[in-house]
């Protein structure tokens, strides 16, 4: 018995597919609470909740520092415990601290660092099984004593320049700033 499918038939089928397996997504079962940190100097150390999101499995979850260029550190920040077991649907805790040699960042601005996660999957008893260990990274920003009071009242109004393909965006203040969206002055609303 042989069948003929049609054309229609067959984008038919490929789109039906597609769609299914688009739909399928990943989430992380141990998630930080929040989604940047800030460390001030006058502070000692910081600490980060993690929550595993798993109703029944117990998870890992591996911490880690790195520089702004993705390096792992040990210095001049540190986590504490780097890896530590989260029962299910329960939260664990994490101390980011300052080390001595914190003193050798800059004292004019701020420095960024990225604070990691990843998530370590209990071992599966069934066979031919892919497990997937899900990684979290979030912004850490270090900010020393001169700019913890600075007035970030201008944080809204950052001014734009174009030249050729490329926009530049100075900061105004000696801290970082992250944006989600960019729109021109003529098509904002109010």
């Amino acid at each position: 018995m042989s069948y003929k499918l049609s054309c229609p038939m067959l984008v038919s089928t490929a789109l039906m597919a597609q769609l299914t397996t688009a739909s399928l997504t990943a989430h992380a079962s141990v998630t930080p609470d929040r989604t940047r940190l800030v460390f001030n100097e006058s502070d000692k150390s910081i600490s980060v909740t993690l929550r595993n999101n798993n109703e029944k499995l117990p998870y890992l979850a591996q911490s880690w520092l790195e520089d702004e260029k993705g390096n792992k550190i040990t210095s001049p920040l540190a986590v504490l415990p780097p890896v530590q077991r989260i029962d299910a649907m329960m939260n664990g805790q994490v101390k980011i601290q300052a080390l001595p040699d914190i003193h050798t960042l800059p004292s004019d601005r701020e420095s960024l660092f990225y604070y990691n996660v990843r998530e370590i999957p209990p071992k599966s008893g069934k066979a031919n099984t892919l497990q997937i260990a899900l990684q979290t990274r979030i912004k850490l920003f270090w900010r020393p004593k001169a700019l913890e009071k600075i007035d970030m009242r201008n944080r809204g109004s950052l001014r734009s320049h174009s030249r050729a393909a490329a926009r530049t965006i100075p900061s105004i203040t000696r801290r970082r700033t992250t944006s989600s969206s960019a729109m021109p002055a003529h098509r904002r609303k109010g």
